[in-house]
């Protein structure tokens, strides 16, 4: 009889322990659940973590933690990139509408000028801006897709080397600007040797380089800009840049960084000078220092001339 007792109290220990076992593992499970929940919603990112002690809850909780890292690492991913595109789409617009400011100037100068040689110098230089229009559509196609290289495969052509006067090159690439200068009531102070200085480089490239450079100086620039060349082919563009700090500075020629300043940003115009001025021979850096942006850019000179 006494036995029979004994039995009973173990199988009843049993029981309530096998009771209180099942309902700290539902608890555990109802805790995955919410917290599964609160995962796939994107309210939190915080592991999930049980209360009980169940090698086979906590092993399925590791499993789940595992999997859910990937889901978010894949949402955050897919944000960053509606981000990344939403800032290039307004970067592209403004690469887009540089020529048109250098065809806007062009129209102001010839509304003024009697000379009809230089009517019609003015009304190429139209023209070539109008073609380079299509031709930027195309570059900057090539250049977001090559951020995704196993869609579309990126095939570098080497650049043909051509000898041009870049100092001609700039001081017609400043010309067009006059219209956004006088609007913005800059009188930039221009340095530029008497003389030709060459280098090898594609025109249209060096033509882009100096329109993106100056049109992004124009955002920052409230009254001053800073453009030299020097003998060596280094032309330097200097101006206030008041909403920079050196970390931001370093980083804007990363592909789709951007610094926004009001209603205006820089991202693509920046990058695009580092691809064509590196694919030209040349380099090209920032420096900033007591408030003051300056883009340094190295051609590579024909040593022939």
């Amino acid at each position: 009889m006494e036995i029979l007792i004994v039995i009973c109290i173990i199988l009843a220990i049993a029981l309530v322990a096998a009771v209180i076992k099942i309902v700290l593992l539902k608890r555990g499970y109802d805790e995955l659940t919410d917290n599964i929940e609160d995962q796939v919603k994107g309210q939190t990112q915080i592991p999930v973590t049980l209360t009980t002690t169940d090698p086979h809850a906590r092993r399925t909780a590791e499993t789940l933690n595992r999997e859910l890292k990937n889901l978010q690492d894949e949402r955050n991913a897919y944000h960053d990139g509606n981000r990344k595109v939403a800032e290039a789409v307004t970067n592209i617009s403004h690469d887009i509408r540089t020529p048109l400011t250098a065809i806007n100037s062009y129209l102001d100068l010839m509304e003024d000028e009697k000379d009809e040689t230089l009517k019609a110098q003015y009304l190429e230089r139209i023209k070539s801006r109008t073609l380079s229009l299509s031709e930027l559509a195309d570059e900057l196609f090539k250049y977001s897709t090559s951020a995704d290289p196993a869609k579309y495969p990126v095939q570098d052509a080497d650049v043909p080397s051509v000898s041009i006067d870049i100092c001609r090159v700039l001081e017609e690439c400043i010309l067009s600007f006059y219209a956004a200068f006088k609007e913005k009531g800059i009188e930039p102070e221009i340095e530029l040797p008497d003389h030709p200085v060459y280098v090898l480089c594609e025109k249209k490239s060096a033509n882009r380089i100096f329109e993106n450079l100056i049109s992004n100086a124009i955002k920052y620039a409230d009254n001053a800009l800073d453009v030299k060349l020097d003998e060596n082919a280094c032309a330097v563009f200097s101006n206030p840049a008041p909403n920079l700090t050196p970390v931001s500075a370093a980083k804007l020629f990363d592909r789709y960084y951007t610094v926004n300043e009001g209603n205006t940003s820089t991202g693509l115009g920046f990058s695009i000078a580092k691809e064509l001025i590196s694919k030209n021979g040349g380099t090209i850096e920032s420096d900033f220092k007591d408030g003051v942006l300056s883009i340094r850019v190295s051609f590579r000179k024909d040593e022939t001339k």
